[in-house]
């Protein structure tokens, strides 16, 4: 094998994460001919959850074949459930085996010299695939497809194309660097289809570049189309991009259940989503603030900039009547104001100087940080603790059931901040929900101080805890999400499940504020079938992965929980931390006996889609205007975040017209 094949090859060596999307190489190696020559991006947000399609085409300039390896960031509550690469003109579709066997039949296809392809998940921080032989002289075509649930938060929807590097491991950081070059076209389509009005549109950094067109427009609907074009190469898949909408100020407080049955004799599956109205109060009682920052060595750069502004727009935004504590960590953890500091201007301006100054180096004592946190705590007063990080630990306690341990002695809400892509969102998310918080990603093409203010927003005012849905009678089964949760201001509840039978069923949502208990029922249809959104299968599959993996990560892994993810994965054809997915062709399939089953499933979902985009945008409002508000928000009216959100709405309004 010549040496550019062996440096090429190399890359599919790794098994740690790695920062950023693109090919992989090592570290001063020659130029073996591998480029990314074309990027397209389409994205559908519609009914609940977005479809993004990448299609990506790479060229082998060299004289002889080799492999290569294509990383990206994990993307949120991503399923990645369609891999195909095109073998002499046609599109093969890859299936799911356990991860163990799918690698080994990939190595024997690439030792053979057939044109196979991989894809894995790189526990949080990465999706790696793989291109088992990428011709001499040709260019070989791969795509892959991934769904996520999207949630609006006061009333705005958020979606992020990952694309930053993350980061976040050193030990590859130093052998492995990223060509994240796209030579030719690269290309981001967007669709937003929306069943309530849509007010404004933003793609923060790309203001004088997208195109935005409002088409299709209903009295109570919004259709948008978002383009990124560059036809002469040299863009980079190295930022973020990031789109925001938010909804009209009429759009209601609501519950949508948005079902898919194949037919009477298969059980069905729907997403409900819970926007509620509450009326939550501001939170007016001094309240004790603890800010716990990391200013490790994966902090550096845009991070620890990021990590600063936020702390200074939160500092400033304090009342007099509070206090705080800034305690950061690197290889070990410091109380920098050494206890609690009165939020006077003065105490302010002197500690956002010196938040200011951090330098990012060293290693992640993310435990010792949060002890020291914990440290000289009043119990007279309310705290809260803000943790600002990218999510890695890798000195002292790393397990996940230590961090709960610690969090369970304390009756304290964590409000976790998580910067760029890679991060370990699993413990983030984990800490955040059990402590009565929320985890937000923070990005660095992000409009931070619009990210801040809804944050603000949500802190500063009392929240609905203890908050369960649930169904009459017996035909909804396996609910997901199945613990009961918090939802502050303006978030909404999103919870997936099976139903057998068809007809009508009763919801209930519970919840406390204040530690009042509050009740509101309402009734929906489960249809005999509706095949307009097969992908809903798949999300209720990855939601019951990812409670299965919060048991892995806090006990281990035992026999049964593995057993239970791979049944999933394979059954729904999924890639996780015990599937993958390989694409063969078919003779490499009838020797190994696979089923197509995955190929199956991405038809029934193409031929949904095409239905979809062809048709009105459909809305799956059940409550039917029932007294939805005047139960949880009498002083409110009909929109579902109330008035604490004119102040957001006046920013992004700012915004958008010094970008006009």
């Amino acid at each position: 094998m010549k040496m550019n094949q062996i440096l090429c090859a190399a890359a599919l060596l790794a098994t740690a994460g790695v920062n950023g999307a693109g090919l992989l190489k090592p570290v001063g190696a020659l130029d073996c001919g591998a480029s990314i020559k074309s990027h397209r991006v389409e994205v559908v947000i519609n009914n609940g959850f977005a479809q993004t399609t990448v299609d990506q085409v790479f060229a082998n300039s060299a004289d002889t074949d080799f492999e290569a390896v294509y990383s990206f960031p994990l993307p949120k509550e991503a399923s990645l459930s369609e891999l195909s690469l095109w073998i002499d003109g046609k599109e093969v579709i890859g299936e799911v085996l356990e991860k163990e066997k799918a690698r080994k039949v990939y190595e024997q296809q690439v030792a053979q010299g057939k044109e196979t392809a991989l894809a894995e998940k790189n526990d949080f921080k990465t999706f790696d695939v793989s291109v088992g032989r990428i011709k001499a002289g040709q260019d070989t075509r791969v795509r892959i497809v991934y769904y996520q649930p999207m949630r609006i938060d006061l009333n705005i929807g958020r979606y992020v194309y990952p694309l930053a590097e993350g980061g976040v491991d050193d030990e590859r950081i130093a052998f492995w660097e990223i060509d994240s070059r796209v030579q030719e076209q690269f290309s981001f389509k967007l669709t937003l289809k929306s069943a309530f009005p849509v007010k404004d549109v933003r793609m923060p950094g790309y203001d004088q570049t997208a195109q935005i067109a409002k088409s299709g427009d209903g009295e109570n609907q919004s259709v948008y189309n978002i383009t990124i074009d560059s036809q002469e190469g040299g863009a980079t898949l190295s930022r973020d991009i990031i789109c925001y909408y938010r909804l009209d100020d009429t759009a209601p407080a609501r519950v949508e259940l948005i079902p898919y049955r194949a037919s009477p004799k298969e059980t069905g599956t729907f997403m409900a989503v819970i926007t509620p109205a509450a009326d939550l109060k501001p939170i007016t009682e001094g309240t004790d603030w603890i800010f716990v920052l990391d200013k490790s060595g994966s902090m550096s750069g845009g991070k620890i900039q990021t990590l600063a502004k936020g702390v200074e727009k939160v500092l400033g935004k304090m009342s007099p009547n509070d206090r705080f504590k800034i305690v950061t960590f690197n290889d070990r953890a410091q109380d920098l104001t050494r206890g609690f500091v009165p939020a006077t201007p003065e105490n302010v301006q002197r500690w956002i100087q010196t938040v200011q100054g951090i330098q990012a180096d060293g290693g992640t004592a993310l435990f010792d940080g949060l002890t020291e946190a914990y440290r000289g705590l009043d119990d007279d007063r309310t705290t809260g603790i803000i943790l600002v990080t990218d999510g890695v630990c890798n000195v002292g306690p790393t397990e996940h059931k230590a961090f709960l341990n610690l969090l369970h002695q304390y009756d304290i809400r964590l409000f976790t901040f998580v910067m760029g892509n890679s991060a370990n969102q699993p413990l983030m998310n984990r800490l955040a929900k059990d402590s009565g918080g929320f985890a937000m990603n923070i990005s660095d093409s992000d409009d931070i101080i619009g990210r801040l203010l809804q944050a603000k927003i949500q802190v500063m005012n009392e929240c609905m805890h203890d908050v369960e849905l649930k169904f009459s009678g017996e035909k909804v089964h396996h609910l997901t999400p199945a613990a009961a949760s918090t939802l502050f201001m303006g978030q909404q509840l999103v919870v997936f499940g099976r139903f057998d039978g068809s007809g009508p069923v009763d919801l209930k949502l519970t919840a406390k504020i204040s530690g009042q208990p509050h009740e509101w029922n309402c009734s929906a249809i489960l249809p005999e079938t509706d095949t307009a959104n097969p992908e809903l299968e798949r999300l209720w599959a990855l939601s019951s992965i990812d409670e299965i993996m919060e048991k892995v990560r806090e006990d281990g892994e035992t026999g049964k929980l593995r057993e239970q993810i791979v049944a999933l994965g394979t059954g729904y054809s999924l890639v996780t931390d015990y599937t993958s997915m390989i694409v063969l062709d078919d003779e490499a399939l009838e020797n190994e006996g696979i089923q197509r089953n995955n190929l199956q499933r991405v038809q029934r979902e193409r031929a949904a889609q095409q239905q979809r985009a062809a048709a009105p945008v459909q809305n799956y409002r059940t409550d039917n205007g029932q007294t939805f508000n005047h139960r949880f928000a009498p002083n409110i009216g009909t929109g579902p975040v109330g008035p604490l959100f004119i102040g957001l709405i006046a920013w992004l309004n700012r915004r958008k017209k010094l970008a006009a």
